[in-house]
């Protein structure tokens, strides 16, 4: 019974209660963003963050937050900066989350990190994939930290 109801839920249409994303003040220039556009539904997210460090340090940051999350799999291409995770939502379903992480085009020690976050059921998400972006951005921040040494 609650399965059926979840899966109605996610597959209504939306409602005047559907906002913007939480994570819209994160994009650089989505432009530039290497990872595929999400559909014109609610649940994907997609965004760009610039960081004043190296894309190989930020990759690694950005790795070691993606196995913090508990992804079900994750495969890493180190060579071209590219990730793929796959997380479990609900036991039932599904969410691909891809990170890339480019060099930034006006500073050789700054970068950009590129996370897309979808759903590959239904229409709406209840925020889930803004959700992941946010912890995920947070999660990289923490570890990008943890391996700058501080200047006290």
């Amino acid at each position: 019974m609650h399965i059926v109801v979840l899966c109605a839920f996610l597959l209504a249409p939306p409602t005047m209660a559907d906002s913007p994303s939480p994570t819209a003040a994160l994009s650089a220039d989505p432009g530039d963003n290497p990872l595929p556009a999400c559909p014109d539904t609610p649940n994907c997210e997609r965004v760009s963050r610039p960081y004043a460090a190296a894309p190989d340090s930020l990759f690694r940051a950005a790795q070691d937050a993606a196995a913090g999350m508990g992804p079900v799999k994750m495969d890493v291409s180190p060579g071209t900066r590219h990730m793929h995770a796959v997380f479990r939502v609900a036991l039932l379903f599904k969410d691909d989350v891809d990170v890339a992480v480019t060099q930034a085009a006006d500073d050789p020690d700054a970068s950009v990190l590129h996370i897309r976050s979808a759903s590959r059921v239904g229409y709406s998400d209840l925020g889930v994939n803004a959700r992941r972006v946010e912890r995920f951005v947070g999660a990289v921040h923490e570890a990008l930290a943890a391996t700058t040494p501080r200047s006290d």
